[in-house]
């Protein structure tokens, strides 16, 4: 008797969701609302890989795939918004490790890695003096409070080159920050996938192993359900405050997908997320997102390059292919239809009928007006920068890199 009622409570224990601490994991349903449509990519399956619910001051803040024999996590899910914790998000020193790759009975959250050696995963010490930034994939500054601080766990980072990572961040990680909050304001969330590949025979300390690539793939989609307390999804709960004026509304689900050979001097290229899953290969990283099927992928990829070169989008219908404007046509239609509306009152069906016309060459007169005023800046500065005695101008540039 005594017996059965233990088995009935080892098994009660594994099948409640909230009994669990264990972070190193047989699958990921644990934290699998970090994947969209709580399924996690298909295709990534071999030896040495563990898959790990990054567990932080009682919070699982991300899912990682890890390569022990490497040392450097296969991927990383994470979505926006998703800030939990209450205290200021910090960047910890040393660096956390994971304790139960090492030993499956050692505590179930992240701790600081002491440890001047690992077997199976990188340490702090591999990095120093070793000319490699330890490279993020699911970002630092997307996201904030705890679960911010939990990313810099070595179990989320890849050996990168300094000019690469700096790149990284500008061309990629910058760039999906902003389509998340893009993705947020119009009521949706993302999700998002950051991973290596194609590991090179490079080494940090004889150890770490340096991928040539890195990739990042986002799927902006409806927010999930809310479930019942047992398996309730803490990202609901995040209560940042909303998105701001400057912050494109798109209305619409969408995905897309960036890659980088990790040298400085290479740019980072933008994919459809099909695009992504035959360089990898892997079979799926997103089922059912819009962008992933032969019906939608070049619509849906040309949408997202006009957001991320900053357009105003307006859907001409539920249906079609939206119209991208340049920036500014809108202040100027507003413009437009207030002097209409407010200040010419009087014979307003001719100054209407000759208002439509002129909002229907906005976008042309906007480039015009502003190619015309390059012109004048530029001829300006050349009459002040070249006196008659100087034979020629000196450009002057400016460069600013984020570290």
């Amino acid at each position: 008797m005594v017996a059965a009622v233990l088995l009935w409570s080892l098994v009660w224990a594994a099948g409640w969701p909230g009994t669990v601490r264990a972070k190193v994991v047989q699958d990921f349903q644990e934290c699998g609302w970090f994947f969209h449509n709580k399924m996690p990519p298909q295709g990534f399956l071999g030896r040495s890989r563990l898959r790990i619910c990054q567990r932080f001051k009682n919070h699982y803040h991300f899912a990682t795939l890890y390569r022990t024999d490497l040392r450097i996590p296969v991927y990383s899910a994470y979505r926006y918004p998703c800030s939990m914790g209450e205290r200021e998000a910090y960047r910890p020193s040393p660096w956390f490790h994971e304790p139960q790759i090492d030993n499956q009975n050692a505590d179930s959250e992240m701790r600081s890695s002491t440890k001047a050696r690992s077997t199976k995963q990188a340490t702090d010490a591999d990095y120093q003096d070793s000319g490699y930034d330890r490279g993020h994939l699911y970002p630092f500054a997307l996201n904030d409070k705890e679960s911010a601080t939990a990313t810099c766990t070595l179990t989320n980072a890849v050996p990168e080159e300094h000019g690469a990572n700096v790149k990284w961040y500008q061309e990629v990680e910058a760039v999906a920050g902003r389509l998340s909050r893009v993705c947020r304001k119009s009521g949706r969330t993302m999700y998002l996938l950051t991973g290596s590949a194609n590991p090179s025979r490079t080494k940090v300390n004889n150890r770490v192993s340096v991928p040539r690539t890195v990739w990042t793939a986002l799927c902006c989609t409806v927010s999930p359900e809310p479930e019942p307390d047992h398996n309730r999804d803490p990202c609901l709960g995040d209560r940042a405050p909303p998105e701001g004026h400057d912050v494109l509304l798109y209305d619409r689900d969408f995905s897309f997908a960036f890659t980088k050979e990790m040298k400085p001097e290479r740019a980072a290229k933008h994919l459809t997320v099909r695009e992504l899953q035959k360089t990898l290969p892997v079979e799926a990283l997103f089922l059912r997102c819009r962008g992933t099927s032969d019906s939608d992928e070049r619509q849906t990829f040309e949408e997202v390059e006009g957001l991320i070169g900053n357009k105003i989008i307006n859907p001409v219908n539920n249906t079609g292919s939206p119209a991208l404007r340049p920036f500014g046509h809108e202040a100027a239609a507003v413009t437009f239809r207030s002097v209409c509306t407010y200040l010419l009152v009087p014979g307003r069906s001719a100054v209407l009928a000759l208002s439509q016309g002129v909002l229907h060459l906005a976008p042309v007169l906007h480039g015009a007006a502003t190619v015309g005023a390059l012109l004048l800046v530029n001829a300006f500065s050349i009459l002040i920068n070249n006196p008659r005695d100087k034979q020629g101008l000196t450009p002057l540039g400016y460069q600013h890199a984020h570290a």
